[in-house]
């Protein structure tokens, strides 16, 4: 048998979270929540895994008719919303099958890149049995205004390679939403950097693999946001770069 050639491509993949409220802006450090990729060999068969078939889609695509989102865009609302309407479904579909595809810390799903990961099996474990606990809350409609603000940071971090939640004009998030409109009451900031697909991007907060607090997953599943900004755009160092920003409530202004 052919021993089949591994070309092996680095990748580092960081997800960084921070959650505000109207009297206090809370941080989570910058921290690594995936390692690295490994091509895997180019003629495995890859299973249909991930179906949505059986999800209530119409329902759940609450960013169908936005002219201001790209597909991309609109598949990450889709999964967001997937996961807050049914937290344990979600994790029973799409987040306890990824436990077969581990050996040890690396992550070999059939047909895509190999991952190394910090915790290995351990942290699905943990978030399956958090989100088993999660209870139903509503789905996430998108805001125009959130949105911009999400795209000046995404296209900021594109242009100068850097990463984080500090603009390069020294902005921070709060002041970004503030720039299209008025927000009330909490306010939030994700941003994944790597992952290609609504569905890594959203499972990669979920899982939150290397983040001791599990920030992100808390901001994905806080039953008090409404609204959700969103901005994919290219990295230079990591592939892409989306940033997710979540809001209560929010007032756009008037343009």
């Amino acid at each position: 048998m052919q021993i089949l050639k591994l070309v092996l491509q680095t990748i580092l993949i960081l997800s960084i979270s921070s959650c505000g409220s109207i009297s206090e802006q809370l941080r989570v450090p910058t921290v690594i929540l995936k390692d690295s990729k490994i091509h895997s060999p180019s003629d495995w068969s890859k299973p249909d895994l991930w179906l949505v078939t059986d999800w209530t889609l119409q329902e759940l695509s609450t960013a169908a008719d936005a002219e201001f989102l790209d597909d991309l865009e609109k598949d990450v609302i889709l999964h967001l919303n997937m996961a807050r309407t049914d937290p344990a479904r979600y994790a029973h579909d799409f987040i306890e099958p990824r436990m077969e595809y581990f050996s040890g810390t690396v992550y070999r799903e059939p047909g895509e890149l190999t991952l190394v990961t910090q915790e290995g099996v351990q942290a699905v474990e943990e978030c399956v049995s958090d989100m088993e606990d999660t209870e139903l809350m509503n789905p996430l409609f998108p805001s125009e205004g959130i949105s911009m603000a999400a795209l000046d940071h995404a296209l900021d971090l594109s242009l100068t390679g850097e990463t984080g939640h500090i603009g390069s004009d020294q902005s921070e998030f709060s002041a970004r939403i503030e720039r299209y409109g008025q927000w009330f009451t909490s306010i939030g900031e994700v941003i994944s950097y790597g992952p290609t697909t609504g569905r890594e991007i959203v499972i990669g907060l979920l899982i939150d693999d290397g983040v001791s607090d599990r920030g992100h997953r808390t901001n994905v599943l806080n039953p008090n946001f409404r609204l959700v900004g969103i901005a994919i755009e290219e990295h230079p160092a990591y592939g892409n770069v989306c940033v997710i920003e979540f809001a209560k409530d929010y007032t756009c202004s008037e343009r």
